[in-house]
């Protein structure tokens, strides 16, 4: 049995293969800012397999059985899926009366559709293979009631046809959960249907949950202009996962801009962040503004650029979305990979415009990459500009991160897997 025992500072997974660091910046930040644990500062671990309506009767315990905290009339900072929690806690165990502010990180509130690209296509094919196989996780990521609750749940996210003619369907509906969608045990009739009815079920009153927010002074940091998947297209609606598309719009990498608002109207009261999902928080800005809601007479962030807007040599443009990969992502110590970059614009703009930065980071030090311009004609009538750059992996097998800088906005990352031949048997 697994337990949670304490917010993730760092990510250790398949061995020495996954090492990212999490929590630690925040935790950092909020240690700096004075707060002290067990005293101004208390951590909330959970499961995230579990349902968040669960999760939500284990946070109720945790306040309650907290002095400091059993009056009420504190904070929380809710990275991702603890904001959905927070928001179960307040609605359904009266948890808004004794919440002064709720601070979110990019939470899903209207889905992530990374979910339903995760039993698609897994995790990459190294992943994958470690895993057991793209039927093996779609086995077990069908049997956490989470995932449902991870379900895109805005309008016409899931659609039968093309792009250019369409008819939505709801992911909510169990009714399309049959065929070969899905593995045995979770169609009609199957051992594990149950679990995927009654997370179904779920994921539509955590809708409704969302749409009618409590009365407690809400801020809402939302990813921008990194390339997000939004939309799903399947030509036929019984189609297996394996032949399900995706388009993608703004979004921090993991939440479309438009769930972490909880809004696809308007965008207004919304603070952004150009770092991706799993870091969020490390973002200059956003640190910031928590270090301004939270402790009182902190100075608010000194202006800066619109979050988008670049200086280049054309003079000021703005970006409308980000996209960068690195292709393969898993290489054998001392391959190369290549770093792919594009960059869309508003208007238009000119070779060399902007000049990214790239870094690998490894050893306490950061190498920098060349990067060369591969832009088209053509991507220069559509407003784009691409980049490639070659890294040559490191020698020690693990994963390394990545850096991406573009000037007047900030840093985001990526991660190189570096693995030999015979650890990916």
């Amino acid at each position: 049995m697994l337990k949670a025992s304490g917010l993730v500072s760092s990510i250790n997974v398949l061995g020495p293969f996954w090492t990212i660091h999490q929590y630690d910046d925040l935790l950092g930040l909020l240690r700096d800012l004075g707060f002290e644990d067990g005293k101004t500062l208390f951590l909330f671990p959970y499961d995230w397999r579990l349902s968040n309506f669960e999760t939500a009767k284990r946070l109720d315990e945790f306040v309650s059985s907290a002095p400091a905290l059993r009056e009420g009339n504190f904070d929380i900072v809710a990275h991702s899926m603890g904001g959905l929690v927070t928001r179960i806690w307040m609605t359904e165990h009266s948890g808004a009366g004794k919440v002064h502010k709720v601070i979110y990180l990019g939470t899903p509130f209207l889905g992530s559709m990374n979910s339903l690209d995760t039993i698609s296509n897994g995790w990459g094919p190294f992943a994958n293979l470690v895993a057991g196989g793209i039927s093996t996780i779609r086995r077990v990521t069908l049997s956490f009631p989470s995932i449902y609750e991870l379900f895109p749940a805005y309008a016409d996210c899931c659609r039968e046809g093309t792009k250019e003619k369409f008819s939505a369907f709801d992911i909510l509906d169990a009714d399309n959960w049959k065929s070969g969608w899905i593995p045995a045990e979770y169609l009609p009739g199957g051992s594990r249907r149950k679990v995927l009815v009654e997370g179904l079920a779920n994921a539509r009153r955590l809708s409704s949950i969302i749409a009618n927010p409590p009365a407690v002074k809400e801020i809402k940091v939302t990813g921008d202009i990194l390339d997000t998947k939004l939309w799903l297209y399947t030509t036929d609606r019984s189609a297996s996962p394996d032949h399900w598309s995706f388009t993608s719009s703004r979004g921090d990498g993991t939440v479309p801009i438009w769930s972490a608002a909880a809004s696809f109207k308007k965008l207004e009261g919304t603070d952004p962040s150009f770092v991706e999902h799993s870091t969020i928080f490390a973002d200059k800005y956003v640190r910031s503004r928590i270090a301004r809601e939270l402790v009182p007479g902190v100075a608010p962030p000194v202006a800066a650029a619109t979050l988008g807007e670049v200086m280049t040599s054309d003079g000021v443009r703005h970006l409308s979305k980000v996209r960068a990969r690195i292709e393969p992502p898993v290489v054998a110590p001392g391959k190369h990979a290549d770093v792919l970059i594009e960059l869309a614009f508003v208007e238009s703009t000119g070779i060399g415009a902007v000049s990214p930065v790239v870094e690998i980071a490894h050893d306490t030090v950061a190498d920098r990459i060349a990067v060369s311009d591969a832009t088209s004609a053509e991507d220069l009538e559509n407003h784009l500009l691409r980049y490639r750059g070659v890294l040559t992996a490191p020698a020690k097998e693990d994963t390394f991160e990545v850096r991406l800088t573009i000037a007047d906005q900030g840093t985001t990352s990526l991660y190189l897997t570096v693995a030999d031949e015979t650890s990916r048997k």
